[in-house]
């Protein structure tokens, strides 16, 4: 395929400071390929990025191309991805970790903790974040961070798998067993697609904290809803399970009350699987912890899930329709994160659109 030589892309100049400006079409390593974005949607992480939360580090400096929830169709291989059976015209999504692939953790399957993160000429990457990435007409991307699609799946659903595939691993972090009650604490885009993987791996009853609208999501998906604004979670979720609390947890908001209470509510010996990042570090109820062996655990990102979380997807074991919400071309990104930040309209997932609105 004869590419442009320019294409339309969101441009990070600073500090909530963004423009859709011509940028130069990128041009593939061996083992990469141009893909022609069909679709891009807003993380929680992106407004984060943009609000310069992670200063020097999402991204390392300016100007830059954030996004990493995406999906498109290979317009140009590598010629080292060519021989590795890549070819223009596979439907693909993409996650936002690339490993250098030879560092211990990598060999280990770990590459979401890669001990060259940061170092793009050591073979690093992590795309939307550091590494330009979606909010593009088209995307540059290594073949260890995509994954082919089939042709019954509409592009616009796949883009969805990097969250996905991200509670998936948190979901199967909590080391859930079926049957098992599980908490999950917070009801936006994560703590949602985390019900409905609790539901498909088979929970017991699954029991989410949120509030308003969202928190309403989460019962029509299937959950047992608590409002943090009705009183004390813990005591709540300690009603519901005969005082023991819940054997697996799973925390997806973030802040420091529901860390501390994701740790109060876990059961005896339960695990406390943490997705939600902290803007500053947390107290944490020790006594309690070492006591009644709670254990917490850390997640980044999806190492080896996307897979896992396509094949839940096309076997109608997980339906994500309901959490899809609005759309707009790229030119409207202002709009669509207004929305999303707001969480205007139901806002949950807000997608956009680098080369138009049509859904393939």
């Amino acid at each position: 395929m004869n590419l442009p030589e320019e294409m339309d892309a969101l441009v990070l100049k600073g500090v909530r400071d963004f423009v859709i400006e011509t940028v130069p079409v990128p041009h593939p390593d061996a083992d990469e390929v141009i893909c022609k974005v069909d679709t891009t949607f807003i993380c929680g992480t992106d407004p984060h990025i943009i609000n310069g939360d992670f200063p020097g580090f999402w991204p390392q400096g300016f100007p830059f191309i954030p996004g990493h929830e995406w999906s498109g169709t290979v317009v140009e291989t590598g010629e080292k991805a060519d021989r590795l059976g890549w070819k223009e015209g596979d439907r693909v999504c993409g996650i936002s970790h690339c490993g250098c692939g030879y560092c211990s953790m990598c060999l280990k399957g770990r590459y979401n903790e890669c001990l060259n993160y940061g170092f793009e000429d050591r073979g690093h990457r992590q795309y939307g974040h550091y590494t330009p990435g979606a909010y593009a007409q088209y995307m540059r991307t290594s073949v260890k961070s995509i994954y082919k699609i089939p042709d019954s799946m509409s592009l616009e659903y796949a883009a969805c798998i990097d969250p996905l595939s991200i509670a998936l691993y948190t979901v199967k972090r909590s080391r859930l067993q079926p049957g098992d009650d599980i908490l999950i604490l917070g009801t936006g885009p994560q703590g949602l697609m985390a019900v409905l993987i609790a539901k498909a791996l088979g929970a017991g009853r699954i029991i989410a904290v949120g509030s308003g609208e969202r928190l309403k999501k989460a019962e029509q998906l299937g959950a047992v809803p608590i409002s943090y604004k009705d009183g004390d979670v813990v005591q709540q979720v300690k009603d519901l399970t005969n005082g023991l609390g819940a054997p697996a947890v799973l925390e997806c908001a973030g802040t420091a009350d529901s860390i501390q209470q994701a740790c109060l509510a876990a059961a005896k010996g339960g695990v406390v699987s943490v997705i939600g990042i902290p803007h500053t570090d947390v107290p944490l109820p020790m006594k309690r912890i070492v006591l009644d062996e709670i254990e917490i655990v850390g997640n980044r990102a999806n190492p080896n899930t996307a897979e896992e979380a396509i094949n839940l997807l096309v076997n109608n074991r997980v339906d994500i329709t309901s959490l899809m919400t609005h759309r707009f071309p790229l030119k409207e990104f202002a709009t669509a994160l207004d929305i999303f930040e707001k969480r205007k309209d139901g806002a949950i997932k807000v997608a956009t659109k680098p080369n138009g609105m049509s859904i393939n």
